[in-house]
């Protein structure tokens, strides 16, 4: 069965699929959406319960259609402790491109401190009961 097959048939309303593995970025060949970063946290709010209500499935990958780090000297991938990290702080709602460019900062400067190239990817998932909207990631309260 592919994993297409398998996130159509979820029942969840909104799905993030974590990849950190090499040539992950295969599964993002799809368009972006996202909130309007400088949009005031009255609309934002709005728009949250708006997307809510629809199904959503994106995928957050550690790289392209190329080999990645996979060990940054303790036991994690680069990728894997910018998704820690990004997770561990987070306040609230956070939305499913928020996380995304948060990663994609901090695998990006490691990545050039490396002197290696490693770009994370986001984006919906085709053909796996996507509707619109976003995946939202609400933290402990």
């Amino acid at each position: 069965m592919a994993i297409t097959d398998i996130l159509n048939a979820m029942s969840a309303k909104h799905v993030l699929v974590v990849t950190d593995s090499c040539y992950s970025g295969a599964l993002t060949r799809a368009v972006n959406t996202e909130l309007d970063p400088g949009m005031s946290e009255k609309t934002r709010m709005k728009w949250l319960r708006v997307i809510a209500k629809a199904r959503s499935r994106y995928v957050l990958t550690s790289g392209g259609v190329r080999p990645v780090l996979d060990d940054s000297g303790n036991g994690h991938s680069m990728f894997a402790n910018a998704l820690i990290d990004v997770l561990s702080e987070s306040k609230g709602i956070l939305e499913g491109a928020k996380l995304f460019r948060e990663v994609k900062s901090r695998v990006s400067a490691r990545a050039e401190e490396l002197n290696v190239d490693q770009s994370p990817q986001y984006a919906q998932l085709k053909r796996t009961g996507h509707e619109f909207g976003e995946f939202l990631l609400v933290g402990q309260r």
